[in-house]
């Protein structure tokens, strides 16, 4: 397995989020347009017993990782005064200089350095007979969209079997996406991004078995020390795209993971990523596409916990 970072520039507002889940569902659309459905079957052997041939991070400003998810007891700083606390919740970014550090001090560089911001815009649909909007379905709404000044730049933090997913495979179908679109209304110019760099990760050797996850995921139980796992759950209610989504039928079952950003102490030492393959024939998440299946892994990266006894 090789870790990677995918650099982007968005170049139009988003209407969904980059969440990893997301981001690997449309990666799979787009090496099914692209490699056909035979490559891409050959592609997902294996994907639910822990052997994924991509695990993807969430979108994240370049440079920086997510807050870990530690209470305040743990880190010792539950003593601050509240207006402190306060204001340090508020910075959900961690310079990518500081990992390896002791936790504490790294927090103490956090920012709020997430560049993008939300509008609401309303959106009109014209009935094609009387030219005009009207009730129901024809009425005008107000959706948000997720917008970023130019020039920003996100990291994509991403895991591939090399073997079977080649970097330049990787920056091609990360081309088609971006090209197309991501997510909810790319056909009406939403979702646009152009990949800027794809570069090898630096990877830490770790001091300790702690980790954080780099997008949502479904922990491997098996492999987990609980007393130092901390998690903020999430509901995932996980659509179909493409052509699947006009057939009636286009929900997938809900699936509980752990937030991006959680802590998990491994048993079973250092790697790249963790979690479990979720859906596929002998557990199907999907009525419309039995073999359908969703990211419940997640890039890890190393972290040096230093709590409280």
């Amino acid at each position: 397995m090789k870790a990677l970072i995918v650099t982007i520039r968005p170049l139009s507002a988003f209407g969904t989020p980059l969440s990893g889940d997301t981001l690997f569902g449309q990666l799979c659309w787009a090496l099914a347009l692209r490699k056909g459905s035979g490559v891409f079957e050959e592609l997902l052997r294996g994907y639910t017993i822990g052997k994924p041939f991509a695990v993807v991070s969430d979108g994240l400003p370049h440079g920086y990782l997510p807050r870990a998810t530690v209470p305040d007891s743990i880190l010792a700083i539950d003593d601050l005064d509240p207006q402190q606390r306060k204001a340090l919740k508020r910075k959900q970014w961690l310079p990518v200089g500081g990992l390896g550090s002791p936790y504490r001090s790294w927090l103490s560089d956090a920012t709020d350095a997430w560049p993008g911001g939300t509008a609401t815009v309303t959106q009109n649909t014209i009935h094609r007979i009387t030219g005009t909007t009207g009730s129901g379905i024809f009425a005008p709404r107000q959706v948000e969209q997720i917008s970023f000044p130019k020039q920003t730049l996100l990291d994509i933090h991403v895991v591939i079997d090399t073997e079977r997913l080649s970097e330049p495979d990787l920056n091609q179908v990360f081309g088609d996406i971006g090209q197309s679109g991501f997510g909810r209304d790319a056909s009406s110019g939403l979702g646009k991004f152009e990949v800027i760099s794809t570069v090898a990760k630096e990877i830490l050797e770790s001091r300790s078995a702690d980790f954080m996850t780099l997008a949502p995921c479904a922990p491997d139980v098996g492999d987990l020390d609980p007393s130092g796992c901390w998690t903020l759950p999430i509901t995932r209610f996980g659509r179909h795209g493409g052509v699947i989504a006009v057939g009636g039928q286009p929900f997938k079952r809900p699936v509980l993971f752990a937030k991006t950003g959680a802590v998990l102490r491994l048993r079973s030492g250092s790697r790249l990523f963790h979690g479990t393959g979720i859906g596929g024939q002998d557990k199907p998440i999907s009525a419309a596409m039995p073999g359908t299946v969703h990211q419940g892994y997640a890039p890890i990266v190393p972290i040096h916990l230093d709590a409280k006894p």
